[in-house]
């Protein structure tokens, strides 16, 4: 099923004059308000050597980088499909716990505020598996100009593919993240609470983990582990969540999910089938091969606006109606 039209050419591509972004620009996330696309993306500087690593789940080696230090860069657009982008990084790794990385931004707003979470690296990219070097980092801002850092949010542990609901229930705040390989939801009394979890919030929660998940993976596409894309978008129906999964051979293709709009942990249907999956040469050779990996989503006029890494190199955008998103989630 052709549900996604895909945009010509990818939407941002890495830019030799500037420095932070010559080598890869993939891994978006993006916020609609006010007529214009708010896009964070991960930009990575060139110069980075090819070694051999064992990823996350795995046990044969397969391609990595070194020197590999990523960056959060800001982009905007008026039509989606157009982007200006800022020469300076909106996020620059530095602090302990992400100097070798901010990593795959994610954006929600509740109120005036918009929360990023991204990954953080606290040990070089292709070492941080092993070393538990991979946590979940928030920044928020009202403006795209500063951000104001929280830190490290996340448990210590392995965590990915975090991403904020945009609204609160019943004064709690959500966030869906991902301890390898399902999706779970964390819970938290509120803002303050979400920038800041008390000491033991983590300890119980991993003593629990099973107990908070909310997706597992099912089908052979997503057999090696899934995790949230974009941030959810509020419908009617419910939650419309895109999802990531990895099959096997390590491709990256893409699902839909709806969830309860006041009890976003019942999943109401799930796609059994992938929506999306590496089909053009941009997304089928790059950094890392047979990847689609959408982290940004939005709707302009009842079209959904679809933006995805592809082959961890550049950013692609596909778009579909929602109406028709919305029917293949229980069809597919």
């Amino acid at each position: 099923m052709d549900l996604f039209t895909r945009h010509e050419s990818p939407v941002l591509i890495p830019r030799a004059d500037v420095d932070w972004a010559s080598g890869a620009v993939f891994n978006p996330g993006a916020w609609y308000a006010d007529g214009i696309v708010h896009m964070l993306f991960r930009a990575v500087p060139g110069g980075y050597q090819e070694i051999m690593v064992v990823d996350e789940g795995d046990t044969d080696p397969r391609r990595g980088f070194d020197d590999y230090i990523s960056y959060i860069g800001y982009a905007s657009s008026r039509d989606g499909k157009t982007f200006a982008w800022n020469n300076e990084p909106l996020i620059n790794p530095g602090e302990s716990f992400d100097r070798f990385g901010a990593e795959d931004p994610r954006i929600s707003r509740i109120g005036d505020l918009y929360l990023i979470t991204y990954t953080a690296l606290s040990r070089p990219a292709f070492e941080a598996y092993e070393k538990n070097g991979i946590r979940i980092g928030l920044a928020t801002t009202t403006d795209f100009r500063s951000v104001t850092r929280h830190g490290v949010i996340g448990p210590p542990e392995r965590d990915k593919d975090a991403v904020i609901f945009p609204r609160l229930f019943n004064g709690r705040a959500a966030m869906l993240h991902r301890v390898f390989p399902n999706i779970q939801i964390a819970w938290f009394d509120g803002l303050e609470e979400l920038c800041g979890p008390p000491d033991d919030y983590w300890d119980n929660h991993l003593a629990t983990l099973d107990d908070h998940v909310i997706m597992r993976r099912e089908a052979d596409w997503e057999e090696k582990k899934i995790g949230a894309g974009p941030t959810p978008i509020e419908t009617e129906e419910g939650w419309l969540l895109i999802y990531h999964g990895v099959d096997r051979n390590h491709v990256y293709r893409a699902g839909l999910a709806l969830l309860d709009l006041d009890d976003p942990t019942r999943v109401i249907a799930r796609t059994a089938k992938p929506v999306f999956e590496p089909e053009t040469d941009y997304e089928l050779i790059g950094d890392v091969d047979n990847v689609v990996f959408p982290e940004g989503a939005v709707v302009i006029d009842g079209t959904l606006h679809m933006y995805y890494g592809a082959a961890d190199k550049v950013i692609g955008l596909a778009t579909a109606d929602l109406s028709d998103v919305l029917m293949a989630v229980r069809d597919l």
